[in-house]
């Protein structure tokens, strides 16, 4: 689903894409955050709040086409 520069993408189980979560779940969600921020300080911001950085800064595709860099995270909770 795209909405304007903003992605998320919904897997399906066994039909899953690069990248994804390590144990994907049926509905689970990647979602693109596109700033003007930049990267170091978005991800040390992140960082100082607990968030784990799993992968990045990589170059990936997003709602816009490619993006570089990006960084992962994951949340197992809400």
């Amino acid at each position: 689903m795209q909405f304007g520069t903003q992605k998320i993408n919904l897997h399906e189980t066994g039909k899953e894409f690069e990248p994804k979560a390590l144990h994907p779940t049926s509905g689970s969600a990647d979602i693109c955050f596109i700033s003007n921020q930049p990267l170091s300080q978005i991800k040390n911001h992140l960082i100082s709040c607990g968030v784990k950085i799993v992968a990045g800064p990589v170059i990936r595709t997003g709602a816009t086409g490619a993006i570089e860099p990006s960084i992962y995270t994951t949340l197992t909770e809400i």
